[in-house]
């Protein structure tokens, strides 16, 4: 639950910050579960934007090197959706770099990777 201010004065005109929203939401075990679950596609959503950003290119342009519409690309970049290898490896082809697939074993703290490129 968002915390009131003792004084109205000290209420934001504009209401609770989102990280202090998304903060005390996460106490509900369903909704950190989501959270956790989409944290991979959120990531991989900032590499792109990123890398769009770099390249100065708009989701309309890196959807046409990709053959694809800008709103596939707007999905991609929400983190909100799943994205198979196919994709990726057309994706980082667009953005002139390459994607890497792999899996990590043994203990966290010194783990081992085997990784390949798409």
């Amino acid at each position: 639950m968002p915390r009131q201010p003792k004084h109205p004065r000290d209420q934001s005109p504009i209401g609770t910050p989102v990280a202090e929203d998304i903060h005390a939401s996460l106490h509900d075990a369903e909704i950190r579960g989501e959270h956790e679950r989409l944290a991979p596609f959120e990531a991989l959503a900032r590499l792109v934007i990123m890398r769009r950003a770099a390249l100065g290119i708009s989701q309309q342009q890196l959807a046409k090197r990709m053959h694809t519409t800008a709103s596939a690309i707007s999905r991609i970049e929400s983190g909100a959706h799943a994205t198979n290898a196919r994709t990726l490896m057309r994706l980082a082809d667009a953005l002139d770099a390459r994607a890497i697939l792999g899996f990590e074993y043994g203990p966290p703290a010194k783990p081992r990777r085997e990784l390949v490129v798409l």
